[in-house]
């Protein structure tokens, strides 16, 4: 194989694991922002349940479960995991649907000879699908059909 079409195979195959990664990211962070917002309005709906009531009447215990109660509102912990587990939740979802294109991005990077040439073809032709039917929307069913 000639020194340009490995840099062309080098090429494609970088090119196609950036678009993936670049999307994993961004998919990741959106994710983090929504899974964030439920982790913590789960832990807010215990807290509010746990802490609605008392045994019985008690000004010192009302004060003690106001205090606990605001202590655990107020706790940083939970929209940071939510956050954390939104991120790489996104990601792995995004590698999931992307699992050709990363395949195929691989094989053109990292094969050699004919292997390398098909994984690039093949991405260029993925490529080309994917412009097709997510542009102008070749091959997908109108919702309004």
């Amino acid at each position: 194989m000639g020194t340009l079409a490995k840099i062309v195979c080098k090429t494609a195959g970088i090119a196609g694991l950036s678009a993936v990664a670049y999307d994993a990211w961004s998919v990741g962070k959106e994710t983090s922002l929504k899974v964030s917002h439920h982790v913590t309005a789960d832990h807010f709906e215990k807290v509010i349940d746990t802490t609605r009531t008392l045994d019985f009447e008690s000004p010192i215990k009302n004060s003690i479960q106001g205090k606990v109660r605001e202590f655990r509102m107020d706790s940083p912990i939970f929209p940071v995991w939510g956050k954390v587990k939104g991120f790489f939740e996104g990601i792995f979802e995004s590698l999931a649907d992307n699992i050709i294109p990363v395949t195929l991005s691989s094989i053109a990077l990292a094969g050699k000879g004919f292997f390398a040439k098909l994984g690039a073809w093949s991405l260029a032709g993925y490529g080309v699908y994917t412009v097709m039917k997510e542009g102008f929307g070749f091959g997908k069913q109108s919702p309004i059909d």
